[in-house]
């Protein structure tokens, strides 16, 4: 059996994980090229192919598979650098992008402003069609109109067209029309239709929706095809697959087409990292915290599982495709330290990046980073900076931030380095109630995982301040994404809008509806390159009360007829489910049925880590030294350092400790112990709490 190969990129680092036929996982990283991220992907696979002894081309044509996390998309419409996109919809609902739900996320805000739509007024442009309720055509579609928009697009130099006509999720007839016609008038132009991108009701979400995968589809279509064809010609004979919001993998063609499936595709290959990881140990609740150069995830797993999300939203954009529910905030090694007109002390979301960096990396950044200050505290090796393959300037460092923080503040070095320690973890861990507290989770029961490079310098801090005793810093923590994105399943979400009640459903109706749309759902997941055996369909339906605004996603029976005997089971898991989330239930109140939904997935292989077996506890034999340590508890202190390579299961080691490998370091605060598991994990559990 050949190796799989996993490549994940960052805003400062791009992570490479490669797991050969017997199971051995190696890491490697590489420094981001955020003009050009295949170029970093380059890097880090050649660098890959010559610690194998392989040329590239023996490397890309051994492997089983390469799974590749991207951000392209993300960027795009983060930065707003996307394709000049035109709409066309059914005439006169050209402003129902932004009106949005007319209402403010943050009604306090009296001067917040909606963000500026992804297509201006002018290339919003009507049709005369319509649809009803039901579907049945009550206004046939003027097609020379259609045409004549089409001359508009042409002469403002539009590259993508999004078409959202009204309940085309009923009958999508018109919308197919208009795609045939534009791709006859415009047939280099990237399409994008609602009824294939989100047919399902509430015409805001599946417009936003339907814009931001025309918004962010050119970009990601040259991205991955060149990519693609690029693998291909150096070697790679199996299949290229992209992660995807919901966690999973599919194809890079698949991907094109489902662009705004991928915003969220290097965090949420770590979640389902994550929901293997929990299997793996044992551990069905975790809150999975991944800390890189520029940001800092954070998902909860519960029960083994993770929380799909159809109520994303990107840089205020709605994308109402099923996402992993992952917080994200502009917290990471990167993130810059400032102060704000009040004097105070701040840090993020602004990042260094990996261009200029931060100021260690002597790479022109000039602003302090949190990376900076873990450097100054001691935490971090200057000579053992990426295992001594990168060169840092510590005396640079330390004069700019003496500049930057510690004078305008008044603070002495040690002062502002940790200010900035402090806060940056003040931000982790609310981020962390977020997922936990907010959602009607206690984080004292949760075991905290730490990824990410930089994660675990903060881990135990970020515990203490959410209450949980135990942090866990996987194997191959830092690169935790990249080998997430290989434990991952090939995964298709569909949709279809279905209005009914309990009671009341018409239960022949309603397994019609599932039969077609698993027979949909079944035929693009076998497209995908899954034999029919490695398959399987998962059912959910969004319920809410009768008279609410928002529904709640439950999972359903599968591979059964729906009857009578289903529906109190149902009822029940909705109930259970709004109770959990809003702290009420009532269980006498009708429910409304708006959606369907059925995931098809498609199990690949996983690498089946065994246990190690367990050595002494002494942990001795794997000190390498020791160095001066700033801990606030203690002020500076001498610090034992280990080698993470060197320590074997059941080891243990009592803090404050610096575990010291060649892509991250475990900082074991005073108030911790560590020890290593099973399957090499460092534990880290609070004093008295073993």
């Amino acid at each position: 059996m050949g190796h799989k190969i996993g490549v994940d990129i960052g805003g400062t680092f791009t992570d490479c994980v490669v797991i050969d036929g017997s199971g051995e996982i190696y890491t490697f990283k590489e420094l981001s090229t955020p003009e050009d991220q295949s170029i970093g992907l380059y890097h880090v696979i050649e660098k890959a192919a010559a610690f194998f002894g392989n040329s590239l081309e023996e490397f890309l044509g051994g492997a089983e598979i390469f799974a590749h996390g991207t951000t392209v998309a993300t960027n795009t419409l983060l930065t707003l650098t996307g394709a000049k996109t035109g709409l066309i919809l059914t005439r006169g609902f050209r402003d129902t992008i932004e009106m949005r739900r007319a209402h403010k996320e943050n009604i306090w805000d009296l001067f917040l402003m909606n963000p500026a739509p992804l297509v201006p007024r002018y290339l919003r442009l009507g049709v005369t069609e319509r649809l009803n309720y039901k579907g049945d055509v009550i206004t046939p579609l003027a097609q020379k109109e259609v045409e004549e928009i089409c001359d508009t697009f042409i002469k403002e130099k539009v590259t993508a067209v999004a078409i959202c006509t009204l309940f085309s999720f009923l009958n999508d007839a018109h919308e197919k029309k208009i795609e045939e016609i534009v791709r006859q008038k415009m047939p280099d132009v990237f399409i994008s239709r609602s009824s294939e991108v989100l047919p399902q009701i509430r015409e805001y979400e599946r417009q936003s929706t339907t814009v931001a995968n025309a918004y962010v589809g050119p970009k990601l279509t040259v991205y991955l095809t060149n990519l693609e064809q690029k693998l291909k010609n150096d070697g790679l004979k199996k299949a290229f697959y992209v992660t995807a919001s919901n966690g999973g993998m599919m194809t890079a063609q698949t991907a094109i087409r489902h662009a705004s499936a991928t915003l969220l595709s290097g965090p949420a290959a770590g979640a389902a990292g994550a929901v293997f990881f929990a299997k793996l140990i044992g551990r069905p609740n975790l809150i999975l915290m991944d800390m890189g150069g520029t940001s800092f995830d954070v998902t909860l797993v519960s029960g083994g599982g993770v929380t799909l999300s159809t109520e994303g939203e990107i840089s205020r954009y709605r994308v109402a495709k099923p996402m992993i529910d992952i917080h994200t905030i502009g917290s990471g090694g990167g993130s810059v330290a400032w102060m704000d007109e009040g004097g105070m002390l701040r840090v993020g979301p602004e990042s260094a990046y990996s261009y200029p960096g931060p100021i260690c990396y002597d790479r022109g950044g000039i602003k302090t980073t949190v990376t900076d200050a873990n450097l100054l505290l001691g935490y971090l090796n200057k000579d053992f900076f990426l295992g001594g393959e990168m060169a840092v300037n510590y005396d640079k460092c330390r004069d700019l931030t003496e500049i930057n923080v510690a004078k305008p503040m008044h603070f002495s070095l040690e002062e502002a380095a940790i200010g900035v320690f402090q806060i940056v973890n003040q931000n982790m861990a609310d981020a962390t109630r977020v997922v936990s507290v907010q959602k009607g989770y206690d984080p004292r029961e949760y075991a905290l995982v730490s990824a990410g490079g930089a994660c675990s310098i903060h881990a135990c801090k970020i515990a203490e301040e959410v209450g949980s005793t135990t942090v866990i810093v996987p194997m191959a923590a830092s690169v935790f994404c990249a080998l997430g994105m290989l434990e991952s399943d090939i995964r298709l979400d569909h949709v279809r809008s279905f209005n009914s009640f309990i009671p009341g459903i018409d239960l022949n109706d309603f397994n019609e509806a599932i039969r077609k749309t698993e027979k949909t759902a079944m035929e693009e997941l076998l497209v995908e390159g899954i034999e029919k055996e490695r398959c399987y369909l998962m059912r959910y339906l969004d319920i809410r009360y009768l008279g609410q605004h928002h529904e709640v996603t439950v999972e359903i029976p599968p591979d059964c007829v729906i009857g009578d005997e289903h529906l109190g089971r149902i009822a029940q898991a909705f109930h259970a489910a709004h109770e959990r989330l809003y702290s009420y239930s009532t269980p006498d109140t009708p429910l409304e049925i708006i959606n369907l939904r059925v995931t098809a997935v498609g199990s690949v292989d996983k690498s089946g880590l065994d246990a190690l077996p367990a050595h002494s506890a002494g942990s001795s034999h794997a000190v390498k030294g020791s160095r001066k340590v700033y801990f606030e508890e203690l002020g500076w202190t001498d610090t034992t350092v280990y080698d993470r390579e060197k320590l074997k299961t059941g080891n243990t080691l009592a803090g404050p400790a610096v575990i010291e490998e060649r892509i991250t370091t475990v900082i074991v605060h005073p108030k911790w112990d560590a020890r290593i598991d099973e399957y090499g994990d460092c534990v880290l559990t609070m004093k008295n709490q073993h």
